[in-house]
């Protein structure tokens, strides 16, 4: 969870006395939960614990031990050797059979409790049994006690139980469902307790004058003077496999190799239906019950392959089942968004422990602590609901009591008596209230005159209007603010925080003229801006009308009163001059013809940069030809040859104003002659190309140099390479005008010595 920290002097806020308020509450709950859950763990009736040690021992089934081979009274044997029981003659050929075959041991689920019919059948069988050495045979355990007695035991006939290896039990343990999961190693008489049948043949495989430790708790569970002890769960076998397994009828008769049955643990036992003991085990439900036979071999393969299940005691599961519950109160506190993922985690933590450690030979039931999580988190999100629900019903009471900036909305209905509707309803209108506000100060703020946007704190644009995303040419929300103005030329320092961020006017790449102004925005209850307001006035048409009022203030001052000055100083000469004299008049036409030429070149620029243009149709080579009657006088005065390869495509049509494109063109060849020695040669060469028109006029002139190529088309330019020739520099800005108002463009290539080639491209129209 967000800690909430006091500022010195300052009280806390609702949210976080609410928060706070939660945080003790959780604590109490946890008080109350711990115990809950460790009351869970000690209850071993949960239905739920049965229910994960059956699915969780499915997914990690033991493989069968090669030495368990099962000899199985079926229906095939009953059908051979006629009903049960069976003469104990055929029991004792039996045990010879598999004394021949040097098997290593034999456990016999048979009830001998009683004599047979023919004592001779006894005293044979006890002779196999002795034959053998190595028959375990079972004892039962009366199902009822006597009045005043203690349970007792039901054993062989004494004439078997001398011969047998030894005897044993074969009792199972169900659970409260009736499902037989368990078995005690370990019960009996409370004077003299006997192992089970499978532990016993268990102990058979180990080497001689070894003892192996009885795997479970030790402490002895006493009832009816009945001696339990040594608790296991029994390691059950993948449901779709199965143990070997011969009927008795094929052993009997030696159909089963010696080979197959050399060196085995044999278990000889009933799983024809109807005899014999059958229990419900966890398999039952694809299976059906399981014999009593293949309750011993499974818990004899768990034995060999040392996987026998232990549940852990009372104490240890409860501890750890109260430890992941404490382990995910405390994560909720911590990371309280995470919460679901933080609840399926330690879920999904406590299920894979239990299932490794049931891997390992151990049990530990997973289900209190998974009940005790699943009560945190349904307890935490309704309690942090709660909360939530009382802060929105705090600031919406506050938000109500605001001053209204838009007309309120009719209010819908609400039912009497229903909190959670009625603060859901006031949710709504205030959420509509605060859309309809921010529609409004969006709007207000899309239309503003000059570019505006807003940044976070550290400098991050969360809003931009029209006007800003045309300034920077990008949509410009979620961008770094201080990249964005880089970018545009802003003459930024080192520092950057937004506060040192200086108010001034600069240019930026595309040569305008913008101003910066910057304030911070303000929270209601804090000094501490929460984000900056920005806004770029644009003035570079006042920057641009200033500097045209200082040139044309420079040319009325300068050039346009240079020929009249001049032709006031002639006429005072001529006064002193003798009669019949004319230089002083040539001189005086000189000025004023250079004035009208100064005239005309600053009323061409000015009808250029006008809106008045009359677009039509027009074929380009007539607009050359045009040109160059226009020029053709001046190329003769200089003896220069204008020469041009006018073809088909010079004959392409564009939409051109063609006084004023005659004009540039006029213009462009002027220059030309001008700027080139006599008895050279003006080309002009058209061609089209992709959708456009390319105009070449090259010239055998001075050339111009590199670092004045950039300034070429300003107004008012005049370069080394123009010494000595007449001009004001403003017949390329009127080309240049033109140019761009009939959306093509012009270039400049040129070399000191080499002459220069002017391209202008206009679109051609489409046909």
């Amino acid at each position: 969870m967000k800690r909430w920290r006091r500022v010195e002097g300052r009280e806390p806020t609702q949210a976080q006395r609410l928060f706070r308020g939660l945080v003790r509450e959780w604590l109490w709950v946890s008080l109350i939960l711990l115990p809950l859950t460790a009351l869970l763990s000690l209850t071993p009736g949960l239905a739920l614990n049965n229910l994960l040690y059956d699915s969780l021992n499915r997914l990690s089934p033991l493989p069968v031990d090669p030495r368990i081979l099962i000899v199985t009274i079926d229906d095939y044997s009953l059908q051979q050797l006629g009903r049960w029981p069976w003469p104990r003659s055929l029991h004792a050929d039996l045990l010879d059979r598999l004394r021949e075959a040097e098997v290593r041991g034999v456990l016999f689920d048979v009830i001998f409790s009683e004599p047979d019919s023919q004592p001779d059948n006894d005293v044979r069988l006890a002779q196999a049994l002795c034959r053998s050495g190595n028959v375990l045979l079972p004892l039962l355990r009366e199902s009822v006690a006597r009045y005043g007695q203690p349970l007792g035991e039901i054993e062989p006939v004494a004439v078997l139980r001398d011969c047998a290896k030894a005897v044993g039990h074969i009792n199972a343990q169900a659970d409260a469902d009736g499902i037989v999961r368990s078995v005690y190693l370990r019960e009996g008489l409370a004077q003299s307790p006997k192992a089970q049948l499978a532990w016993l043949l268990y102990e058979m495989t180990r080497p001689a004058g070894s003892s192996a430790t009885l795997p479970g708790s030790a402490e002895p569970q006493l009832a009816q003077g009945w001696l339990r002890a040594h608790e296991v769960r029994i390691p059950f076998i993948s449901a779709a496999g199965g143990f070997p397994s011969v009927p008795y009828v094929s052993v009997l008769r030696g159909d089963v190799p010696p080979e197959l049955l050399r060196d085995r643990l044999i278990l000889i036992g009933s799983t024809a239906p109807g005899l014999g003991d059958r229990y419900v085990t966890p398999q039952s439900a694809s299976l059906g019950t399981t014999p009593g036979i293949e309750i011993q071999a499974n818990l004899l393969n768990g034995l060999l392959q040392q996987r026998s299940i232990v549940a852990l005691g009372n104490w240890p599961a409860t501890l750890l089942s109260a430890a992941l519950v404490a382990a995910l109160l405390g994560l909720l506190l911590w990371r309280p968004r995470h919460a679901l993922w933080l609840t399926l985690g330690c879920m999904g933590l406590a299920l894979l422990g239990s299932a490794l450690l049931l891997r390992a030979g151990g049990w530990w039931s997973p289900a209190a602590s998974l009940l005790g999580m699943l009560l945190a988190y349904l307890i935490w999100n309704w309690r942090r609901l709660s909360v939530i629900l009382a802060y929105f019903g705090w600031e919406l009471a506050r938000l109500d009591s605001e001053p209204k900036v838009l007309p309120e909305r009719r209010h819908t209905p609400v039912a009497s008596g229903d909190v959670l509707q009625g603060q859901i309803v006031a949710l709504e209108q205030a959420m509509s209230r605060t859309r309809d506000t921010r529609r409004f100060i969006a709007d207000g703020l899309e239309y503003l005159p000059v570019a505006t946007l807003i940044s976070n704190p550290d400098g991050r644009i969360l809003l931009a209007n029209r006007k800003a995303r045309e300034l920077f040419a990008n949509l410009l929300l979620g961008t770094e603010l201080l990249a964005q103005l880089a970018e545009l030329g802003y003459p930024q320092g080192s520092s950057p925080d937004l506060s040192q961020l200086q108010c001034l006017e600069f240019r930026d790449t595309q040569e305008r003229s913008l101003r910066l102004d910057r304030a911070p925005l303000l929270p209601a209850d804090s000094d501490t801006p929460i984000g900056w307001l920005l806004s770029f006035t644009d003035l570079s048409v006042e920057r641009d009308a200033e500097q045209q009022r200082a040139v044309l203030l420079r040319f009325l001052s300068h050039d346009l009163r240079a020929p009249h000055s001049a032709i006031l100083a002639l006429l005072d000469v001529q006064r002193h001059q003798a009669p019949g004299e004319n230089q002083v008049y040539l001189q005086i036409e000189q000025q004023v013809r250079r004035a009208l030429s100064l005239t005309e070149a600053f009323v061409q620029l000015a009808k250029a940069e006008s809106e008045a243009y009359q677009f039509q149709p027009s074929i380009f080579a007539m607009l050359v030809l045009d040109a160059f009657d226009l020029a053709a006088t001046i190329a003769q005065l200089k003896r220069i040859t204008l020469v041009h390869d006018l073809d088909e495509d010079a004959e392409g049509m564009v939409l051109a104003d063609q006084s004023l494109l005659t004009r540039a063109l006029f213009n462009l060849l002027e220059n030309a002659i001008k700027y080139s020695p006599e008895g050279s040669v003006v080309s002009v060469h058209v061609s089209c190309r992709e959708g456009w028109l390319s105009c070449e006029i090259s010239d055998q002139g001075k050339g111009i140099a590199a670092q004045d190529l950039p300034q070429l088309f300003g107004q008012y330019q005049r370069f080394s390479s123009a010494q000595g020739i007449d001009g004001l520099g403003l017949g390329l800005s009127m080309v240049k005008a033109v140019v761009e108002r009939h959306q093509g463009r012009i270039i400049c290539r040129s070399q000191l010595g080499q002459g220069s080639t002017f391209t202008l491209q206009l679109p051609l129209l489409e046909e």
